[in-house]
């Protein structure tokens, strides 16, 4: 039964489409050095996307790994210098050695070095897809959820700049206070977790909770829910009068895929997982090129046709320069599939020049 509360408190929710459900993917170039010199810089750059996504009720964001100019002139050099020349039969052969462990240990060496954080000199924040993601995730739950839900998160301490910003009141479990009456945005944990004594008496051991019937409200105490137990450590909407978890669509008429909130927020690496990783089980029903982050004209001599109005189904929207694209592309191998034009049904014009963060906006509101 959907919910006659309003939606939200400020600004509007903005839904396209009844027909159309939108993703947006994002390469992680969107937070390179060129467009984001900090880490203040970048999670506003995050905070953007986060804020036109929810406004237009895109309901899910892909970060794609994009590696940075200067990965790729490590990349190209480190395949050059691990070539040596060696007297052969026909001449001098060259023979590529393995440099892996070698890039590991070095990488391994700049993780520890610049652990402390230094937010205007940390070379680990450029393109890093992770913390794009991480930025992308923490702008979408409560305050007092963080704790629970990135408790794991290597990223925990760059949120020192998201901490700042304003809630996005869009989502209506931020600030719409009539909505938060009835419903509320929980973790669910485990009460205790027994211990659990073998047959043979010979160990004992801890048996996790897999399912639990408290939720974590952000409230002195756990919310004990009536009704049927729930999986631990997981996001879920609950119901405070019935004491029931809920479907976000049921509180707020309105989800995202794989029951999420706002959006739901996935990383991928490849320009193949993009496609086949999917959050929801039916599939993109079109994927749309929009040509940004491109401030000297386009270089590349893929051409992908002009693709207007008539939207309908479950969209997917690249945005980011087709010069990165065909980077990433280029570093795999797809049976049947030439070009990363083809992976593309066609392309949303918007003007030239655009910043990824920027284009996300423009795109959005044309559909």
């Amino acid at each position: 039964m959907v919910s006659n509360l309003p939606t939200n408190s400020g600004e509007e929710s903005t839904n396209p489409s009844n027909d159309v459900k939108i993703s947006l993917c994002i390469p992680s170039s969107v937070i390179s050095q060129s467009n984001a010199s900090n880490l203040e810089h970048i999670t506003h750059v995050a905070y953007q996307i986060a804020k036109a996504a929810t406004i237009y009720n895109v309901v899910e964001i892909v970060t794609l790994e994009i590696p940075s100019k200067r990965d790729r002139q490590d990349k190209a050099s480190d395949a050059k210098e691990s070539q040596i020349s060696l007297p052969g039969d026909n001449g001098n052969k060259k023979i590529k050695f393995n440099s892996v462990a070698e890039e590991k240990t070095q990488s391994d060496f700049q993780e520890q070095t610049n652990e402390g954080g230094n937010d205007t000199t940390d070379k680990n924040n450029e393109n890093n897809a992770l913390l794009l993601a991480s930025l992308l995730q923490y702008f979408v739950t409560p305050k007092y959820l963080v704790k629970s839900v990135f408790r794991n998160s290597p990223h925990v301490k760059k949120f020192k700049y998201a901490e700042k910003l304003p809630t996005l009141t869009a989502l209506p479990f931020m600030k719409n206070e009539g909505v938060r009456k009835a419903f509320k945005e929980g973790f669910t944990v485990a009460k205790q977790a027994p211990k659990i004594r073998k047959k043979s008496k010979k160990s004992s051991a801890v048996k996790k909770l897999r399912v639990t019937k408290y939720v974590n409200i952000g409230d002195s105490k756990l919310f004990e829910l009536s009704g049927p137990e729930v999986p631990t450590n997981v996001r879920v909407t609950v119901d405070l009068k019935n004491k029931r978890v809920v479907s976000p669509e049921s509180a707020y008429a309105m989800t995202a895929c794989k029951a999420s909130y706002g959006y739901h927020v996935r990383l991928a690496k490849t320009v193949t997982s993009v496609f086949t990783e999917l959050s929801h089980a039916d599939g993109y029903t079109e994927s749309i090129f929009v040509n940004a982050d491109n401030f000297f004209g386009d270089i590349s001599e893929v051409h992908i046709p002009e693709k207007k109005n008539d939207w309908q189904g479950q969209i997917l929207l690249v945005i980011g320069s087709l010069n990165d694209l065909e980077y990433v592309f280029n570093q795999e191998s797809i049976d049947e599939i030439d070009s990363i034009a083809e992976m593309f049904d066609g392309q949303m014009i918007v003007p030239p020049g655009l910043r990824i963060e920027d284009a996300a906006f423009v795109s959005l509101a044309k559909l």
